[in-house]
């Protein structure tokens, strides 16, 4: 049966029905207002950092955006749905299968609709970790006290046009860190014969990634077959103190670096708690050696041998044990390529430039009063609060190579020929 809804509804007068109408309106839902807007752009900054079968994805902020989806395939087209949706800026594609090189997408979301997929698409490859054990061997330094003398600095010819730098006059005598009227005390240690190769910190990465370990400036890819034996280069101090922590823990080593309430540092990313690190060298981990523990294994471990005269680590002759620009011109060679030292040590000079522990300042020389062992630089000069990486390479000419020249930056610095070498207990 038809009802009839307007029996009984009595005439309204205008002012009543309009009244109405403005009272019906206003109680209604209002559409909120980001659908009255725009979709958000498509993200930008895609990256994909290979894992053990995963892939760990991670973007730059798109305006407006309220979450993100993530799309991957093993085809160079993106499937129907995402993978998974996140409010964040990193996602991780598991189950995946290493070797395989995946095509990775991301799309920003809002109640106003989705952007288009992000270009170009981000490729990345899961590998499996792989640790070699050539490269990893450490040789025995002794410890001891030198007295410093003015006869263990060496004059050198520092050339005025690249690939030299710029220093005043043509001859610069450099005096190291053994200077007259400064004794040093050096514990025994433990260094590995060859700097840090990329194939041995891309595997301490992917194992540390799902251990909350960060880095300032992480390896995207796998090393291919012919880099795996190059020393890791472009990574900042911070990331390679970082990395030692990660490195000690996955050899089940106590972490050396902790913050000011002894925490073990895991984030490179996170400056003040890294410029601030405490080296507890008590601790069997690995970690960075002090300028004046690498000079002196440099120089061969004793003031009472001849080769602790030698200009180079191990030789007079630079090209006898070392890479650097006369010889290779910015090209890093795989470690061990030249002769070692009286210590079995390769590198030391030449390569790369390696990273110390040290506050310094290149600009100054260091003097009897100076504070050893890693004590922070308290100068005033633009130049001070930087961190100390000796030892030459090959974008550099031969005079850096030398065991006394000293050399820094600050801790966030990455130079595609500075890398790192460890050190720990004996």
């Amino acid at each position: 049966m038809k009802r009839n809804y307007s029996r009984g509804v009595k005439a309204l007068s205008p002012f009543i029905f309009i009244a109405g109408l403005a009272l019906l309106f206003s109680s209604c839902p209002q559409e909120p207002e980001m659908s009255r807007g725009s979709p958000p752009p498509a993200p930008e900054g895609i990256a994909a950092e290979s894992g053990n079968g995963k892939l760990y994805i991670s973007w730059r902020p798109a305006a407006g955006a309220e979450e993100y989806a993530v799309y991957w395939s093993e085809a160079e087209t993106p499937p129907a749905e995402p993978y998974s949706t996140t409010s964040g800026l990193t996602a991780v594609i598991s189950g995946l299968t290493n070797g395989q090189e995946y095509t990775v997408w991301v799309k920003a979301l809002n109640s106003a609709g989705e952007s288009g997929f992000s270009l170009p698409p981000v490729k990345g490859t899961p590998v499996a970790p792989e640790l070699p054990q050539q490269y990893r061997d450490f040789a025995p330094v002794p410890g001891g006290t030198v007295t410093g003398s003015g006869s263990y600095a060496f004059t050198v010819t520092v050339p005025t046009v690249p690939p030299g730098y710029t220093n005043a006059g043509t001859t610069s005598t450099r005096k190291g860190v053994f200077v007259e009227g400064r004794a040093v005390t050096i514990g025994a240690f433990a260094m590995a014969k060859y700097e840090t190769t990329q194939a041995l910190w891309f595997a301490v990465q992917v194992w540390s990634h799902e251990r909350g370990y960060q880095f300032q400036n992480p390896k995207a890819q796998a090393p291919a077959e012919a880099q795996k034996n190059l020393p890791v280069a472009g990574i900042s101090w911070r990331d390679a103190i970082v990395w030692c922590n990660a490195y000690s823990e996955m050899a089940e080593r106590e972490p050396v670096y902790r913050d000011k309430n002894g925490a073990v540092l895991k984030d490179a990313r996170d400056a003040a708690a890294c410029d601030g690190a405490v080296m507890d060298k008590t601790k069997s981990g690995y970690r960075l050696p002090t300028e004046a523990e690498r000079e002196f294994a440099a120089r061969g471990g004793d003031p009472g041998q001849s080769e602790w005269m030698f200009m180079y680590a191990g030789s007079n002759t630079a090209d006898d044990v070392a890479w650097h620009h006369g010889n290779s011109p910015a090209q890093i060679k795989a470690v061990g390529g030249k002769n070692p030292n009286r210590l079995d040590i390769y590198d030391l000079s030449g390569n790369v430039q390696e990273w110390c522990w040290d506050w310094m300042n290149y600009a100054v020389e260091v003097t009897a009063a100076t504070p050893v062992d890693g004590a922070a630089y308290s100068g005033t000069s633009p130049l001070a609060n930087q961190k100390a990486f000796n030892g030459g390479g090959v974008q550099s000419n031969v005079t850096m190579s030398c065991v006394t020249y000293r050399w820094g930056f600050t801790p966030n610095y990455t130079d595609n020929y500075v890398g790192f070498r460890m050190v720990r207990k004996p």
